[in-house]
């Protein structure tokens, strides 16, 4: 394999990525479709790769080929920034690019203010957010494609560190008819109910199901979902009784028009920020940990 990259096909090969085929790319770049193809071709043979497969008249990326067209777009974007900066128009700090992965079980308005140092003015961007699973996001943090990932749980892997943010207890929410229902003789009340409850793989799910066993034995599970918004969706449309964030429950309350009907004692989920490094240098890293153990209320980190 090579030891170094020819930026000219990264450049080819964005174009036919986009334009979803070589013809239409040729036309666009003023090439011939062979002269194309075959710098297309020495990528692949460069990389050790197929980037495309061929689906009737389209080029659809491959796996492998959509791993790469995420790199060469960051490459094109530190290139513009470069011009950029040598010719005056931007400074590092206002062009620096700060790529995060999170993982699906998270609440997407968490999401947010947990990131909103780095969102909000000029001093990042472009943000990138990205959704994995959790071994998913740990190897996207190994090998750079993330700055930073946003999980419900430490990490055990070696080079990985998990830097405690905060925590937040829960609450039992459900329709305003199913609320009225089971509030009163709360928690006995939900022996007989169905729940919305997150899939068996997110961390959550095994406290809620001890809390069911000692509370509400026999309640039915209606659902599940490794998405908090679509649990919560199928919770609000009356498909059972669902768990949100205390932190989050004047959303849920406004948004979705559901009423809480009970706390879910004794069950905290706890967030965590995830990185490669153990004491916190990068600035943009640093700033969404102080922000976000100011606002969950965490203890300071011992170092």
């Amino acid at each position: 394999m090579a030891t170094w990259l020819n930026h000219h096909h990264l450049q080819y090969f964005r174009v036919i990525a986009r334009e979803g085929g070589v013809s239409s790319a040729a036309r666009h770049l003023g090439l011939t479709h062979s002269t194309l193809s075959t710098q297309l071709r020495q990528l692949e043979e460069m990389l050790g790769g197929s980037l495309f497969d061929r689906k009737g008249r389209r080029l659809i990326l491959t796996p492998f080929g959509e791993e790469v067209l995420g790199y060469a777009e960051s490459i094109h974007r530190l290139g513009t920034q470069l011009l950029d900066f040598a010719s005056g128009r931007a400074t590092p700090e206002r062009s620096r690019e700060f790529r995060v992965g999170v993982i699906s079980a998270l609440p997407k308005t968490l999401i947010y203010r947990l990131l909103e140092p780095v969102l909000t003015g000029n001093r990042w961007g472009p943000i990138e957010i990205r959704e994995f699973e959790p071994q998913e996001m740990l190897g996207a943090l190994v090998s750079g494609r993330v700055h930073l990932g946003l999980s419900d749980s430490p990490s055990l892997q070696a080079g990985v560190h998990s830097h405690f943010l905060g925590s937040s207890g829960l609450t039992w929410f459900g329709t305003p008819a199913l609320a009225r229902r089971h509030r009163r003789r709360f928690p006995s009340s939900l022996r007989d109910a169905a729940f919305v409850l997150p899939a068996a793989n997110v961390s959550l799910r095994r406290s809620l199901d001890r809390w069911l066993v000692e509370h509400a034995n026999g309640a039915r599970i209606a659902a599940e979902a490794d998405d908090t918004a679509m649990l919560r969706v199928l919770g609000a449309n009356g498909l059972g009784i669902f768990p949100a964030r205390n932190a989050l429950k004047a959303e849920v309350r406004d948004a979705l028009h559901a009423e809480p009907i009970g706390p879910i004692d004794g069950v905290v989920e706890r967030y965590y920020a995830v990185s490669v490094e153990r004491t916190l240098r990068d600035e943009a890293v640093a700033a969404i940990v102080a922000a976000a153990r100011s606002r969950l209320g965490a203890p300071p980190p011992r170092e």
